[in-house]
């Protein structure tokens, strides 16, 4: 059975990450008529790509893909992840393949210089597989300081976190340097997420939701098929628009931004 890694959890690791959602924002005041949810998936487990992603595409969705390339060909208790192929086939199918360094790294116990190499590192192996450079951003663990976040906003446009967005209020400021996101775990976070997303019919925002593995028995940081349905069902009736990280971005930019 494979090792799981926890970040650490001390008061001064606790400190920098919640430092770091007050300190050097990059504010996005979306002016949205209708409401925008991105799927994403995190590190790369293969049942992501093969149970979460052909639903997605039956519905002419698409999700973002953070890889870690380093992970490629290797199992772990999120199940066995994807090969190159793999990669390369998701981003054929119009997902989006997106940063999440190669070794997923904790960025609290790594030096910066050696967090923004593996970065380097990640974008070389996806170019050598014919993948352009990332625009977007996760941090692995959600672990993110201060003066991590302010180098990350200078090479991504747009860069993930894991902590919950506020929900219930209509096209909230966001900041695009550590984005909130909703996990999308089974249990009850599963009903979290569609209460949100019943919201968003008269409170439009761009909900973000970031998963694992999705199979019959997921980890505890996956979810299953059946919870991917009940989510799929719950964005039909709020007449949402589903788009990757990246394009979302793009489609709130080009609507104009709201006075705040």
């Amino acid at each position: 059975m494979s090792i799981v890694y926890h970040p650490r959890n001390t008061l001064g690791a606790k400190l920098h990450r919640r430092a770091a959602r007050h300190i050097g924002k990059r504010y996005l005041s979306p002016k949205l008529e209708r409401p925008i949810i991105s799927f994403s998936f995190d590190d790369c487990p293969r049942s992501a790509l093969t149970n979460a992603a052909p639903l997605l595409e039956d519905n002419g969705w698409r999700a973002t893909f953070y890889i870690a390339m380093g992970l490629c060909g290797t199992s772990n208790h999120l199940g066995q992840h994807m090969s190159l192929e793999d990669v390369k086939a998701a981003y054929k199918n119009g997902h989006e393949i997106a940063d999440h360094t190669f070794s997923h790294l904790d960025g609290q116990q790594v030096s910066l210089r050696d967090f923004l190499a593996d970065i380097e590192k990640n974008q070389a192996a996806l170019n050598a597989v014919n993948i352009p450079p990332s625009r977007n951003f996760a941090y692995p663990y959600g672990c993110v300081s201060p003066k991590l976040k302010k180098n990350i906003a200078q090479k991504f446009q747009l860069a993930r976190g894991v902590h919950n967005p506020v929900i219930g209020r209509a096209n909230a400021p966001l900041d695009t340097a550590l984005l909130p996101s909703m996990r999308m775990y089974h249990g009850k976070a599963i009903d979290d997420i569609i209460g949100a997303i019943k919201h968003l019919k008269t409170q439009p925002q761009w909900l973000t939701l970031f998963t694992h593995d999705v199979r019959d028995t997921p980890s505890d940081y996956g979810c299953t098929v059946q919870d991917i349905h009940r989510i799929i069902a719950v964005i039909k009736d709020s007449g949402a628009d589903v788009m990757p990280m990246s394009a979302a971005l793009d489609h709130i930019k080009s609507m104009g931004e709201a006075d705040v």
